[in-house]
């Protein structure tokens, strides 16, 4: 039967009694939902209907779905994820890392680190102000906290601020990659970042363990010197679900 004008989705008159369940506590004592199907079934709707709804609730950060585990309640403490504490040189100096002031006391883990030496693609090439080709160092990560990969961050730096310093290294030492700047006499840096929200791409749902159609947060950070030179484009890709972006004005 078409929906009457006026009348509401009915995806959304599932996700908010769903909604009214889940803080009633009703799943609280297995913290997993019904199948996609049980809840096809209960609401009269199909499947798609009922994935529309979750997806609504997902992206309020009250379920979860992961390969093979269906739909739970989210578990996550979302990361503060705080631009003007984080981007603080007194923050990332030598006792820590930004990402360690993003995270607390919570476990960090840095893997799958790559760095190469490249001819710089054309967009990055625009980025940071230098010719088409010229050589620039790459440097790829993926962070993991308390297990869960939470974000992918590939960092582009002119082979003549990097080379030489231990930017060229998996281990940049204390304060990263900064701090290294820093060191070289490229500081105090200034930084500028764009934030969107999009749906992810195949490769990052497999490359963050995510649910198909989730959304992501795609981060850009351009870090200059005092004299307006960009030493360092950032383009980093978070689940959405898991940041509380904040910002202290």
């Amino acid at each position: 039967m078409p929906r009457k004008p006026g009348a509401q989705h009915k995806y959304r008159e599932i996700a908010d009694d769903l909604r009214r369940r889940i803080k009633s506590g009703e799943f609280d004592a297995t913290r997993k939902l019904s199948t996609e199907r049980e809840l096809s079934e209960r609401y009269g709707a199909s499947q798609m209907t009922v994935r529309q709804a979750l997806a609504v609730l997902r992206d309020e950060g009250l379920v979860e779905s992961r390969v093979g585990s269906g739909w739970r309640l989210t578990e996550w403490r979302p990361i503060v994820r705080n631009a003007l504490k984080r981007l603080s040189p007194e923050e990332w100096g030598e006792a820590q890392s930004m990402w360690e002031v993003d995270i607390e006391d919570r476990d960090l883990v840095v893997a799958d680190v790559q760095i190469e030496q490249l001819p710089a693609p054309d967009e990055v090439a625009r980025a940071l102000d230098v010719e088409a080709g010229e050589l620039v160092w790459k440097r790829g990560r993926r962070y993991l906290v308390e297990g869960v990969p939470v974000m992918r961050a590939t960092s582009y730096i002119p082979d003549e601020f990097a080379r030489g310093t231990r930017i060229t290294q998996v281990d940049t030492g204390p304060g990263g990659i900064y701090e290294r700047f820093r060191d070289a006499g490229h500081g105090p840096l200034s930084f500028r970042e764009q934030v969107r929200c999009r749906l992810a791409t195949p490769g990052e749902v497999d490359d963050l363990a995510l649910a198909a159609g989730a959304p992501v947060i795609e981060q850009h950070r351009y870090a200059r010197r005092p004299d307006g030179v960009v030493v360092e484009v950032n383009r980093m890709i978070l689940d959405a679900s898991r940041y509380l972006l904040q910002y202290d004005i």
